[in-house]
């Protein structure tokens, strides 16, 4: 193995460590949901944490995007970066509070002050772990993502389970796991213990901000495809829906984990490496996609079955939405592993083009197809509009990353999951249970030499 693939290698052992465990636990938690809060406050709780999502690159102008950068890079001084990050955040938020509070006047939000809490130490949470990532401080990365899980899934149990509060507390236990990780990780890793209350670069901020302002649209835009649906599925089919989408959304995010230990590794070794990129570029994309497609297989049905047998019953119509969902997280994984040449060429307003016709597409899709076939066009609609997105990046960054892609292959790959992804809205719980056992044979199969590999490393670590 040479050093790029022990580099890649590694780094996805530790986000795994960090990330694997404590998703698989809050995945586990999602039935507890079902029985206790109903569809439509379900629906309450995933618009306000969408338009948590949608605040979140205004307020923070993805400056931790540009500190990272930066910072990986050796392009400026790790505490100029934090400084003048920090700085802009507060003021921003503050901002952000007054302007959501006038809103508030006139549009009433559900639950307000844990809205704006959440809000608030969200943000800040998510531009400090960036600043992790760049002064390549993985492990503490990976803490920080056990941390906050536990103390979210404990305080969960414990307001839902028993102290019976409902949809609230799931505002409130996000916001005390934000903080108490936020200060974990002040106490561990003093390089992002800067006082940034004294005048802080303005040069420094003003570079980065030209890095980072042309990310804003390409962060909102990931979010049109990503959330944009919940609000137009509440338009038109009502909360309860939104509240049953939300939960079928929550099964692909167990993929987007698998798929964002390789992203994210990936995305630290192709931005701090300086050299013109190799073939081995194009290796690792196969893997990707390879590990993917495969992984679907028996994904899908055991997902169907998953709902079925565990969840309350007035979620189990969530069952025939995940396959598209699945696929859409699939491309989604593909978009962000090739939106690294942005990163490298420093382009970044490309990046914001190539995810605007991706929302395009998701809009016009869902819209278009919502009074047709209901909840489905908002699952179809987000596998489009990645697809569409990846599609164009492909075909931007090809000389960038030196990737060149075997579209037979590839096609061989994706076209069998396609098929599943339309036949599973009529298959059974007898023939899912086929499909699972099948699945998984062919993905050990198929898998078989990365994942004796990787268990080989494990041990050896060990």
């Amino acid at each position: 193995m040479d050093k790029k693939s022990q580099s890649l290698a590694k780094g996805m052992l530790i986000y795994a460590i960090g990330n694997f465990g404590t998703k698989i636990l809050s995945f586990l938690i999602v039935p507890l949901y079902t029985f206790y809060i109903s569809t439509e406050d379900m629906g309450v709780y995933d618009l306000l944490i969408s338009t948590v999502n949608l605040l979140c690159p205004l307020i923070t102008m993805q400056i931790a995007d540009a500190a990272y950068s930066w910072i990986i890079r050796g392009t400026a001084k790790p505490r100029d970066c934090i400084a003048g990050s920090m700085t802009l955040l507060t003021f921003n938020s503050v901002v952000a509070v007054l302007v959501t509070c006038v809103v508030h006047s006139f549009y009433p939000i559900p639950h307000f002050g844990q809205f704006v809490l959440l809000m608030l130490s969200y943000n800040a949470l998510s531009v400090i772990q960036k600043f992790l990532r760049g002064l390549k401080n993985q492990r503490l990365f990976a803490i920080s993502g056990i941390v906050y899980t536990a103390i979210f899934l404990s305080l969960n149990v414990l307001q839902i389970c028993v102290l019976r509060q409902g949809v609230a507390s799931l505002l409130s236990s996000a916001f005390i796991a934000n903080m108490l990780t936020i200060g974990m990780i002040y106490l561990c890793e003093k390089q992002v213990r800067v006082n940034f209350l004294k005048k802080p670069d303005f040069k420094v901020i003003k570079a980065m901000l030209v890095f980072a302002i042309p990310l804003i649209p390409n962060q909102l835009n990931w979010w049109v495809i990503n959330s944009s649906d919940r609000f137009i599925v509440t338009a038109f089919l009502g909360l309860s829906a939104t509240g049953v989408f939300a939960i079928a959304h929550k099964f692909p995010s167990i993929l987007q984990l698998v798929l964002s230990l390789f992203t994210t590794s990936w995305q630290d070794l192709a931005v701090a490496d300086q050299e013109k990129p190799d073939a081995f570029y194009g290796d690792v994309f196969k893997r990707l996609y390879v590990i993917a497609f495969s992984l679907l297989l028996p994904v899908i049905p055991a997902t169907r079955l998953v709902i079925t047998w565990f969840m309350d019953s007035s979620y189990h119509a969530a069952a025939d939405y995940v396959a598209f969902l699945y696929m859409g997280t699939a491309f989604q994984a593909f978009a962000s592993f090739y939106g690294v040449g942005y990163l490298r060429s420093k382009d970044t307003k490309q990046a914001s083009a190539t995810s605007i016709y991706g929302a395009i597409i998701n809009i016009l899709v869902h819209l278009s197809l919502v009074k047709v076939i209901g909840l489905q066009a908002a699952s179809l609609s987000t596998f489009l509009g990645f697809l569409v997105m990846w599609l164009i990046r492909e075909k931007q960054n090809r000389k960038e990353l030196n990737i060149h892609i075997r579209w037979g292959h590839f096609l061989l790959c994706a076209l069998p999951v396609l098929a599943l992804s339309i036949a599973s809205s009529y298959t059974n719980t007898m023939i899912d249970c086929i499909l699972t056992g099948v699945g998984g044979i062919a993905f050990l199969v198929i898998n078989r030499a990365f994942i004796l590999g990787m268990v080989k490393k494990v041990l050896k670590k060990a």
